[in-house]
């Protein structure tokens, strides 16, 4: 806790009107067809190149509750709150959209002492946010220049592991979750909800680096196994993200799911479910495979076990 108020409380003295860096950006190659959605983790937010302040962010069946914290002109810490629906948006790369009033309160009580209702004092302006992926977004008030902001890491080890490319934190998975699978349903082959959604419980293991597609440049690998029946287990696949090119340009990173299983039982179909690299959070992990399959990662707890010493 320590930790997350001094990254919270880092001093910065910039109001809406003058941020300057844009902060970590999430691409997302070739991402058009892809069109799942998925909430926004519900969190702190941040952007990491302007420590300081910050949002917290709570979706509820499609609504979405925020808190800013941060200092308004003169330098003074204010917070300011925010409700609105999600809006599933039209634009490419953009999952959901939210408008709201930015809302100041007065005059409630302070500790131990008589409870007073606070006081609705002024909207300060209007706040946009398009949610890009599950752990991104960018933002803007009062039509100023759009921010990055990601989910803050603090209970987990991460690294900016493709620094030309993004300043991205890529985060420690290593440990228990639950994958969730929502199928498409076809006709024949998938049944229809809820039948379609299964889940498992997955282990992860810690990242590590090394040439997966034997190009000459390290990918960051996340390896998954399955220990469902004592004392067997199963290596379920991989996360792999790794740089690409086209045209002799370097694009990227991009982020995959590889489930050396099979689509289905196909063992010769193995799936990879396209990951933004906005879809790799340290507790909330989502993909979408190109026939319209997704998975969702829900972290239960980030236990290392001696299995992998």
């Amino acid at each position: 806790m320590n930790k997350l108020i001094t990254i919270l409380a880092f001093t910065l003295t910039n109001s809406f009107n003058t941020l300057a860096q844009i902060g970590p950006v999430s691409p997302c190659i070739d991402c058009e067809q892809y069109t799942a959605r998925t909430e926004p983790f519900n969190g702190t937010w941040y952007n990491p190149e302007q420590s300081g302040t910050g949002f917290s962010i709570d979706v509820q069946n499609g609504k979405l509750f925020g808190v800013y914290y941060g200092y308004d002109e003169l330098g003074k810490q204010i917070w300011l709150t925010f409700v609105a629906d999600l809006i599933p948006s039209d634009d490419t790369n953009i999952m959901w959209t939210v408008d709201a009033d930015l809302k100041q309160f007065e005059n409630g009580n302070s500790f131990n002492t008589q409870y007073l209702f606070p006081e609705l004092t002024e909207y300060l302006g209007n706040i946009h946010i398009d949610f890009t992926q599950k752990n991104h977004a960018l933002f803007s008030v009062n039509s100023g220049e759009k921010q990055n902001i990601v989910p803050i890491i603090f209970g987990v080890s991460g690294s900016v592991d493709f620094p030309e490319q993004t300043s991205y934190i890529f985060p420690e998975l290593e440990g228990v979750w639950t994958f969730v699978y929502h199928f498409k349903s076809i006709s024949g082959v998938v049944p229809p909800e809820p039948f379609s959604i299964i889940s498992e419980s997955i282990v992860i293991n810690k990242k590590r680096f090394a040439d997966w597609d034997d190009d000459g440049d390290d990918d960051l690998i996340y390896t998954l196994y399955s220990f469902s029946s004592f004392p067997e287990f199963l290596l379920i696949g991989n996360i792999v993200c790794r740089i690409e090119s086209d045209n002799e340009n370097i694009i990227g990173p991009s982020c995959y799911f590889i489930d050396h299983r099979g689509l289905f039982g196909d063992i010769e179909n193995k799936p990879q479910y396209k990951m933004s690299i906005g879809g790799i959070g340290a507790f909330r992990i989502f993909g979408e495979q190109e026939d319209g399959h997704t998975f969702e990662g829900i972290k239960v707890n980030s236990k290392h076990y001696k299995f992998f010493d």
